[in-house]
């Protein structure tokens, strides 16, 4: 898995050391999340909270960063915590969030929060339902729990910043953000697909989101920068085409041999799962993002700047997309969704 069309403007091993930090990962225990959380390890992070909803998967990910990282499992076991959390639920966002400022803040009273890694994601799956809030399930997933949980945990992120010199968001989208040409809010409600046939729908939904992705951390970027919080960076990135298990649903679309077809093409010209943790890796904790006041951008492997779609830049777009999202929010947790501090104490 050489990645044919891979730059290298960073390398894991110029990660400085993360001795004393914490970061929070969504889907850290599967894929390109397992890979950033083990780079983390191996580059002597404090703490990592998981979230996921499989816990046998992060059973798996021990096994693993212990016999092919030479992590001994005890360091496993100490720098790192699973929390179950399904981010298509709003409700489970916020009860999981609450539960992340609750440890932190009483763990060891350093109440720090350097990193966010946004990364965990429903892929092209057939089906078409909607989450426990009425929203289509991958983009309620993809967009709308990372948006509640990047707003709950925001303050800790401003706190860090403020007291150890900067915190980092980083937001996990792709390419493909350029196959959805529209972003139709009402349409995120429907209660039946609006595309045929499925497959063509599910890509297309998949897109939706990955847009979402790139419209949010811009606006967030924006929103940053006006509250005077200069020092919490948000960015996003693709960190390319890497045959992992969220591919195997390429064979419910296409069939078995279609599917197959798709994995192993990118086997060979598709990136290694190094090289898509790498460029994660290279905005949670490289000094060049603060020296080069890196915010709102999108990046391809390796560390690499690179254009979006002209949708992803509409402005308005990326205001309006907030709003519905702070609306929704609002609607199924509360006007006081944001404000933390009376419920953690």
């Amino acid at each position: 898995m050489s990645g044919l069309f891979t730059y290298h403007n960073f390398s894991l091993s110029e990660t400085p050391p993360l001795t004393g930090k914490v970061a929070v990962i969504t889907g850290g225990h599967a894929g390109i999340g397992r890979e950033i959380t083990a780079q983390l390890l191996l580059h002597d992070i404090a703490k990592v909270y998981i979230l996921g909803r499989k816990q046998e998967n992060y059973s798996d990910a021990i096994k693993e960063w212990t016999t092919r990282k030479s992590i001994p499992e005890e360091e496993c076991l100490k720098r790192t915590e699973f929390l179950t959390c399904d981010l298509s639920d709003l409700v489970a966002v916020k009860s999981t969030a609450l539960d992340i400022v609750k440890k932190i803040r009483s763990d060891g009273g350093t109440a720090r929060l350097d990193m966010l890694f946004a990364n965990a994601g429903v892929p092209t799956v057939p089906e078409y339902t909607l989450s426990p809030q009425g929203i289509e399930t991958i983009f309620a997933a993809n967009h709308l729990g990372h948006f509640a949980l990047i707003n709950i945990l925001l303050p800790l992120l401003e706190t860090t910043a403020s007291k150890y010199g900067n915190a980092r968001i980083i937001v996990t989208t792709s390419s493909f953000h350029m196959g959805c040409q529209e972003l139709d809010l009402a349409l995120l409600t429907s209660p039946t697909r609006t595309k045929s046939p499925a497959n063509v729908d599910s890509c297309w939904r998949y897109a939706r989101s990955k847009l979402a992705n790139i419209l949010f951390t811009r606006q967030l970027a924006k929103l940053l920068s006006k509250k005077s919080a200069e020092k919490v960076y948000a960015n996003c990135f693709f960190p390319g085409n890497i045959p992992t298990g969220a591919m195997d649903t390429w064979k419910d679309l296409f069939g078995s041999i279609g599917g197959g077809l798709l994995k192993g093409m990118f086997q060979v010209v598709g990136q290694s799962t190094a090289d898509g943790a790498a460029t994660g890796i290279f905005l949670a904790a490289s000094p060049e993002v603060e020296r080069a006041g890196l915010k709102g951008k999108y990046f391809i492997p390796i560390a690499t700047e690179d254009q979006t779609s002209k949708l992803a830049e509409n402005k308005d777009l990326a205001h309006n997309l907030w709003y519905w999202s702070d609306h929704q929010t609002t609607k199924a947790l509360g006007k006081d969704w944001q404000d933390v501090a009376v419920e953690i104490e």
